[in-house]
C-alpha cells in the first residue's frame, strides 16, 4: 500500500512539474514567431543585393558581385523557409520562387564566374525581368523591380 502512494504521489509530482517546462516552451515558440522577419523586409534586403549586385556586376568588381548574388539566394531561401505559403497567393512561394528564379540566377552566377560583362548585363536584365514575373505570379504585380537608375550607396565603393 505504501508503495502505491508513493508511486501516485510521483506520478502527480511529474505531471505538474512539466506543466512549467510546458508553459516555458510555448512562450519561447510564440517568441521566435513574433522574431520572424516580415516577407517585406526580407524582399527589401534582397532589392538591396539586387542594386548592389548591379553596381558590382557592371563595374567589374567580379568578387563582390559573386558576394551580392549569394545573398539575393539566401533571401530567396529564408522567403521560401519563412512564408512556404503567403496569404492569397495561390502557388506556395516554396515552389514559385524555384520555378521562377533559379534558371535567372544560375545565369547571372555564370557570367559573374565567367567574368563577361555582356553576359552579366543580359542575364541581369533577364534576372529582373524574372523578379517582376514572380511578382506578378505571386499577385504582388505592382512591386516593379528595374536596374539601379543613379548611385544609391554612396558609402560603398563598387569598383574593384
Amino acid at each position: 500500500m505504501k508503495i502505491s502512494i508513493f508511486l501516485i504521489v510521483l506520478l502527480l509530482c511529474s505531471c505538474t512539474a512539466q506543466t512549467p517546462n510546458r508553459d516555458r516552451v510555448a512562450a519561447l515558440e510564440q517568441k521566435l514567431v513574433e522574431l520572424k522577419p516580415g516577407l517585406g523586409e526580407i524582399m527589401g534586403i534582397v532589392q538591396q543585393h539586387h542594386a548592389k549586385l548591379f553596381y558590382s556586376g557592371t563595374r567589374g568588381n567580379w568578387e563582390l558581385a559573386q558576394y551580392q548574388i549569394d545573398e539575393i539566394k539566401e533571401g530567396l531561401e529564408d522567403v521560401a523557409k519563412y512564408y512556404p505559403t503567403f496569404k492569397e497567393v495561390k502557388l506556395p512561394l516554396k515552389d514559385l520562387i524555384p520555378k521562377m528564379m533559379d534558371e535567372p540566377l544560375r545565369n547571372v552566377a555564370s557570367a559573374i564566374q565567367k567574368k563577361d560583362a555582356k553576359a552579366f548585363k543580359t542575364a541581369f536584365a533577364a534576372m529582373t525581368k524574372s523578379c517582376n514575373s514572380c511578382h506578378q505570379a505571386a499577385e504582388h504585380g505592382f512591386i516593379v523591380i528595374q536596374a539601379p537608375i543613379g548611385q544609391e550607396f554612396t558609402n560603398q565603393q563598387f569598383s574593384p
